[in-house]
């Protein structure tokens, strides 16, 4: 039995190109080229009107701003440390616990305190002996001077000997004070009332001195902290509003006007930022921890704002439809910058003089006529 073998010839090179370049001019007919009007772009709602509103866009000052991530605190911040040296036996608070003034928020162990206190108890009460027994001395060589029994020389000896068996028996009671005083140090209690926002120690972990091991939050004045570059921070003064954005509890968006607290001038060494602070007013739900952004003016300059509603998107770029001398829609491809309110910056793509199409009652094509709505008050 044979078996036909059947050789196809590979595909022509042209039909391996048809299919790309027919999606690329199907695509450049929708959104034309760089803005340039061509007729034969035009869809097939030529022929058709559609009413809406337009404008005659002209380029204006609008703000070079800059954006920074900031973080609201409260301005009772207060890190708790220990003053002693010793070994985390309890923590009491977690994050995100809400405490009240003179809470125990921590335990140290004391075993190390204990031992400082036995240890000068027993120095205390070797000088309490050695104080006896030279005053003993010192009081009995007095007499004896004083009837001219012994030299002026022994009994100043004796004396001065009273008198640093003196000193150092003081010195021991002091030792057991300071000793005895560690002993409240080992309990950490809450400066004020609020709420710890970050925990840095665990049991068993090794305290010491001036160590932060949490963070504690009160509930007073809100502030906002944003580290700024070099740039920002020359434009900022104490007393100055910038523009705070943040999300409501619902996720909508939000902004609000917030003074200049204080300008840090040093900046960091790391990230060569600058620190500001921003105050909160009364009226804006935000709590300590949450996330804002804060909006500085750079400079001014010279760019088109349109509504937001005359931006549309085709084939997944955006752009605007324009209007020609015979009022007839042509989408025109546009890079958009930042959004301003119900604006938004066109960057590229729109000329003085352009009128653009801000809103219509159908469905805007290519080559549709555009009749003015009666309604529309606006536009020229």
């Amino acid at each position: 039995m044979t078996h036909a073998t059947h050789s196809f010839p590979p595909p022509h090179p042209a039909r391996l190109w048809a299919r790309p370049l027919f999606v690329f001019l199907a695509v450049l007919g929708l959104a034309g080229c760089g803005g340039e009007e061509h007729e034969q772009h035009a869809a097939a709602g030529t022929g058709t009107s559609v009413e809406g509103d337009w404008i005659t866009v002209d380029a204006g000052k609008v703000d070079d701003t800059a954006m920074f991530p900031g973080t609201v605190i409260a301005s009772d911040r207060s890190p708790i440390a220990s003053r002693m040296m010793g070994y985390v036996r309890e923590i009491n608070a977690d994050e995100g616990d809400t405490v009240e003034k003179d809470d125990i928020l921590l335990t140290i162990d004391q075993s190390d305190v204990d031992s400082q206190i036995r240890q000068a108890e027993a120095s205390l009460a070797k000088a309490r002996s050695g104080l006896a027994n030279a005053r003993s001395n010192y009081e009995r060589f007095k007499r004896l001077y004083e009837e001219n029994a012994v030299p002026k020389q022994q009994f100043e000896k004796m004396q001065t000997a009273y008198e640093v068996a003196r000193g150092d028996f003081n010195a021991a009671k002091a030792a057991v004070e300071q000793a005895e005083s560690q002993v409240s140090y080992a309990q950490i209690r809450a400066p004020f009332a609020g709420t710890i926002v970050q925990r840095n120690a665990d049991p068993g972990q090794l305290a010491t001195p001036g160590q932060p091991l949490l963070m504690l939050m009160g509930s007073g004045d809100r502030e906002i902290q944003v580290e700024v570059n070099d740039q920002a921070y020359e434009r900022l003064a104490e007393g100055d509003t910038v523009e705070v954005g943040y999300r409501t509890t619902e996720g909508a968006a939000a902004t609000f006007q917030a003074k200049v607290l204080r300008l840090v001038g040093a900046a960091d060494p790391i990230t060569r930022t600058h620190t500001v602070k921003l105050n909160v007013p009364a009226d804006i739900p935000l709590r300590p921890g949450n996330y804002v952004t804060v909006n500085i003016v750079l400079d001014q300059k010279p760019a088109i704002t349109v509504p937001a509603t005359a931006i549309h998107k085709r084939a997944g770029m955006e752009g605007v439809f324009v209007l020609d001398d015979e009022n007839r829609a042509r989408f025109r491809l546009v890079r958009v910058g930042q959004r301003r309110g119900d604006d938004v910056v066109v960057l590229a793509g729109l000329s003085d003089g352009d009128r653009v199409v801000v809103s219509a009652r159908d469905h805007l094509s290519n080559g549709v006529t555009v009749t003015r709505n009666p309604d529309n008050q606006g536009g020229v």
